[in-house]
């Protein structure tokens, strides 16, 4: 039983340093798209491209950077618990009286 109990232990240290990890690695890889998405912006302020002339490589740009950062949160969520759905009871509250004679109501 103790081996168990410490094997089990053991598991939960690795998925938590597992999950400070991922967690560490999402902030930065937010932090680096955040970034990017700032000097991208600034570069497109900066060209004279009228808002129709624009390129489709800068709309497809654009959506990668939002396809990244979407699966930046999705994994921050994940690792931070976030999406774990918590059990609400919905069900009302029963009664029961035991002994209760109908004769007596």
């Amino acid at each position: 039983m103790a081996k168990s109990k410490q094997k089990q232990s053991n598991i939960r240290e690795i998925k938590a340093e597992v999950n400070r990890k991922h967690i560490e690695f999402y902030d930065k890889t937010l932090s680096i798209l955040s970034f990017i998405l700032d000097e991208y912006s600034k570069e497109l302020t900066r060209a004279d491209i009228e808002f129709l002339d624009m390129p489709k490589s800068t709309a497809a740009v654009l959506d990668f950077l939002i396809s990244s950062i979407t699966k930046v949160q999705k994994g921050q969520r994940i690792a931070l618990g976030m999406d774990d759905p918590e059990f609400a009871d919905t069900e009302p509250q029963i009664n029961i009286i035991e002994g209760l004679n109908e004769c007596k109501i």
